[in-house]
């Protein structure tokens, strides 16, 4: 009877240990495949960072110079969304940080397609509406980007890029409070606008 006692908890210790070295190893496998993910996503991320920096940056001048018309034209072509790698183990990150990570690309889609209107409408030879809401939204997806880039980095252990000179989060930051004051102008004008036709 004593013997197989002894027996069965051997055999549920030898379960347990096996049991354990499995999970263990799933779990070392599963950090692994994060830090890879992540380091992959994070080079995706601040190389993004940079083309939402040039984009803000343009000014529509060509070595300083219009268009022979007298015309801005944009000089920085944008970037698109961000293509993230599919040879990776999405499950092996938190679902939230997933979320934000997979969302960017569809949000940016969304936000082309209002430029592109925008570039439908926009008047010469300025085509102040073009590049307002050019800087307009690659501001805020360069400082998104940045954040989760950022988020990444901290959580897997991943040293954050130096840039050295500058710093892209506070360049696009500041371009996104400026260009978001001058939309916020034209917002009131044409109101006032409006008011004036409606008064008429």
């Amino acid at each position: 009877m004593t013997e197989a006692i002894f027996g069965l908890i051997g055999v549920l210790v030898g379960s347990a240990i096996s049991w354990f070295q499995t999970y263990w190893t799933g779990m070392q496998a599963t950090k692994r495949n994060a830090k890879y993910l992540a380091i992959r996503v994070v080079c995706i991320l601040d190389k993004f960072v940079e083309d939402c920096a040039d984009v803000i940056g343009d000014d529509g001048l060509s070595f300083g110079q219009r268009t022979p018309e007298g015309y801005l034209e944009p000089q920085v072509k944008i970037p698109g969304a961000p293509i993230f790698p599919k040879d990776v183990d999405w499950k092996s990150i938190e679902h939230e940080l997933m979320y934000k990570i997979l969302s960017l690309p569809s949000d940016i889609e969304c936000a082309d397609r209002i430029i592109k209107s925008a570039e439908s409408i926009a008047d010469p030879p300025d085509f102040e509406d073009l590049f307002n809401e050019r800087k307009f939204w690659y501001s805020q997806w360069g400082v998104a980007a940045y954040k989760l880039s950022e988020e990444l980095s901290i959580k897997y252990g991943i040293k954050k890029k130096s840039y050295n000179d500058w710093n892209p989060e506070e360049k696009l930051k500041m371009e996104l409070d400026a260009v978001t004051r001058r939309r916020q102008k034209r917002i009131q004008k044409h109101i006032r606008l409006v008011k004036q036709i409606g008064l008429k």
